[in-house]
């Protein structure tokens, strides 16, 4: 017997910023692996016939291995299961998907994977924030500060010198004052505007604009999860309309997890 493996994109957080095909795909799974970063919300749409396996990554705690998550995927599709990968934001966007894609197909898995919002776009717009904005920026790249075996990646820093340019940093809080440090090294502008967003779309969504003198100072207390976001574009927060959470009736979730 061989199951399916889908590995879905379940977006920033905010629950209706889920796909219509995600939320169908959702009601097929025998097995759901989500992360810790995933909202209750849309973990409560999971219906609950389903068999739900935490299996998140927590920084500075014990968490499931890669290998280990691919094992449990093989383990349950190899018995006919239809298998969930429930991911923050967009599979193949620092999600680790392609390595979870590659491995179901080497085990001749079948293997579907569904687009998710990411929070490097979605957090930006949600604070008031447009990356390309014209006047502003001419382009704008997506990177990531931290590496396999919790090592920091500062190779992308130099980009914070290009002129009408916005840098979106994934999972940078922590390195902030290794990113400042470095930027400054660089001889980076120190009044470069930031913008450190935290929980992204969520009634929890909190947005602190700094400079990347200050960046250290700020980052701080901000709570995490959070993205920062570089560039002249920051001055938009302050211009912008921000992005409405609707907090969500009861009867939404008990609907979905009858299902």
């Amino acid at each position: 017997m061989s199951g399916k493996l889908y590995l879905i994109g379940c977006g920033p957080g905010d629950a209706d910023l889920l796909t219509l095909k995600a939320l169908k795909t959702f009601q097929k799974l025998d097995v759901a692996l989500i992360d810790h970063l995933l909202s209750q919300e849309i973990i409560d749409l999971i219906p609950v016939h389903t068999n739900v396996i935490f299996v998140g990554k927590e920084k500075g705690h014990h968490s499931v291995t890669q290998s280990e998550i691919n094992r449990i995927i093989v383990e349950h599709a190899s018995k006919g299961l239809t298998v969930g990968r429930l991911k923050c934001g967009d599979p193949y966007l620092f999600g680790r998907g392609s390595e979870e894609a590659v491995y179901a197909a080497e085990n001749a898995l079948d293997v579907e994977v569904i687009p998710g919002i990411s929070s490097a776009l979605s957090a930006p717009l949600s604070a008031g924030i447009a990356p390309t904005a014209r006047g502003y920026a001419t382009g704008m790249s997506i990177v990531s500060a931290h590496l396999a075996g919790d090592r920091v990646n500062l190779g992308w820093v130099p980009l914070l010198g290009m002129r009408n340019h916005t840098t979106v940093v994934l999972m940078g809080l922590s390195r902030a004052t290794q990113i400042a440090e470095e930027a400054l090294t660089l001889g980076i502008d120190p009044l470069l505007p930031v913008a450190i967003i935290s929980n992204a779309t969520t009634a929890d969504q909190e947005t602190v604009v700094t400079t990347l003198a200050d960046l250290p100072d700020a980052a701080k207390n901000a709570p995490r999860p959070a993205i920062l976001v570089f560039g002249d574009v920051v001055a938009l927060e302050s211009k912008l309309p921000k992005y409405i959470y609707e907090i969500k009736q009861e009867s939404y979730h008990d609907t979905a997890r009858a299902s």
